[in-house]
């Protein structure tokens, strides 16, 4: 019994450790991504198209969610999963400038990179989840 418990009480540990860890990566590298390419161009764009101007600011909006998750899990994880279900919408309509088609492509909807952000938001609500389904520990007298 005490060792169930307490390879649940690892296994929450584990998920909250990996989703911590694979969240700040990924955010760093949207982050870096965004200040290599701002510091890149050479002259200042004129203008930005306003539903790039929409996928920008809910990326980065993403960034601070993961970054927010680090204190405050349940805060960060749905703050991130109103940002990328708000860019995402704009994906499967095919809106964003580019080379994107939207739809279920791997060019738009399906998009493996655009996936992959969505993992440490799945692992925080699989750690909450495991969480609330921990029996709760009874000292014994």
């Amino acid at each position: 019994m005490k060792t169930d418990q307490k390879r649940k009480k690892t296994a929450i540990v584990i998920l909250r450790w990996s989703a911590r860890i694979l969240g700040v990566i990924i955010a760093g590298f949207l982050l870096l991504m965004f200040i290599g390419e701002s510091l890149a161009s050479k002259s200042l764009p004129l203008s930005i198209e306003p539903i790039a101007a929409i996928g920008l600011i809910l990326m980065g909006i993403y960034v601070a969610a993961m970054f927010l998750a680090l204190k405050w899990e349940r805060l960060g994880s749905l703050l991130g999963v109103a940002s990328l279900g708000g860019f995402y919408v704009i994906l499967f309509l095919g809106l964003l400038p580019g080379n994107v088609s939207g739809g279920f492509s791997t060019k738009g909807f399906l998009n493996p990179i655009f996936i992959a952000l969505w993992l440490p938001i799945i692992l925080y609500f699989l750690c909450r989840w495991l969480e609330r389904r921990r029996p709760k520990i009874i000292p014994e007298e």
